[in-house]
C-alpha cells in the first residue's frame, strides 16, 4: 500500500513539474525566436530539466530530523523512487522510439525534430548516477532552485482545480506503473508482454498484407491432359 501511495504521489509531482516546465521551455523557446534549436541547445535544456526532475524526486523521498540536523535516509523509499523515476524516463524514451518508429512503418514523413540515440542513453545514464550519488551527499540535494521547484510544486497541488487535474493524471500514471510492472513480471515468466506496443501493432499490420498476397494464390484447379487436347466446339 506504501507503495502505491509513493507511486500515485509521485505521478502527481512528474505532472506539476512538467507544467511548471512547460512555461520555462516556452520563455526559452521565446528568447530563442524563429531560430531553431540545434542538438547541443536541445539536449542541455533537457539534462538541466532530467537533473532538477531526479533532484525534486530524491528531495521528496527523504525526510529531515527535526531533533537533529540530520537527513533520514530510508533505503527502500530511496530505491522504490529511482526505480519509478527511471521507469517513468524510460517511458518516455520509449514512447519517442515508437514514435518514430510508427513514422517509419507506415512511409510517413518523420516528426521535425532533433534527436540522438546516444545523447538519450547518456542522460538515462547521467540521472540515474546523479540519484545515486545524492544518496551519499544528499546535502547536495538542498538546493535554491530545487527549494524553489518543490515549493512551486506543493503551491500547484493545494491549487483547488489545478490540484484535482494532477491527481486524476497521478491516478492514470498509478495505472500505468501497475501495467508495466505486469508486463515485466508476463515477460519474464512467459517471454512475452501483457499489452502489445504500438511499435509491435504497426510491424504486424506491416507484415500482414504479405502473408495475405500470399494466401490468395494457393487455391488451383487442376485440369486433365484430356481437357486440353479437346478440341474446341
Amino acid at each position: 500500500m506504501k507503495l502505491f501511495t509513493l507511486i500515485f504521489s509521485l505521478g502527481v509531482l512528474f505532472a506539476a513539474f512538467n507544467f511548471i516546465w512547460f512555461f520555462i521551455e516556452f520563455f526559452l523557446n521565446s528568447v530563442r525566436g524563429l531560430r531553431p534549436a540545434t542538438v547541443f541547445e536541445t539536449y542541455l535544456v533537457k539534462a538541466i530539466k532530467y537533473f532538477f526532475l531526479a533532484n525534486v524526486t530524491f528531495g521528496f523521498c527523504i525526510d529531515t530530523s527535526s531533533i537533529h540536523p540530520s537527513y533520514i535516509l530510508d533505503w527502500q523509499r530511496l530505491m522504490a523512487g529511482g526505480v519509478i523515476l527511471l521507469t517513468y524516463l524510460l517511458g518516455k524514451f520509449q514512447k519517442q522510439q515508437e514514435r518514430l518508429q510508427f513514422f517509419g512503418g507506415f512511409n510517413m514523413p518523420k516528426v521535425n525534430q532533433v534527436y540522438s540515440f546516444p545523447l538519450e542513453i547518456s542522460l538515462l545514464v547521467l540521472v540515474t548516477l546523479e540519484y545515486i550519488g545524492f544518496y551519499f551527499f544528499p546535502h547536495l540535494s538542498e538546493n535554491y532552485l530545487a527549494n524553489w521547484f518543490a515549493g512551486s510544486i506543493k503551491s500547484l497541488e493545494n491549487a483547488f482545480l489545478l490540484g484535482f487535474i494532477f491527481k486524476i493524471i497521478g491516478f492514470f500514471f498509478l495505472i500505468g506503473m501497475f501495467i508495466k510492472l505486469l508486463n515485466a513480471i508476463n515477460v519474464v515468466l512467459s517471454g512475452k508482454p501483457f499489452f502489445v506496443s504500438m511499435s509491435s501493432f504497426t510491424q504486424s499490420q506491416g507484415q500482414q498484407p504479405k502473408e495475405n498476397s500470399d494466401e490468395q494464390f494457393t487455391d488451383y484447379e487442376e485440369v486433365q491432359d484430356e481437357q486440353l487436347n479437346e478440341p474446341k466446339k
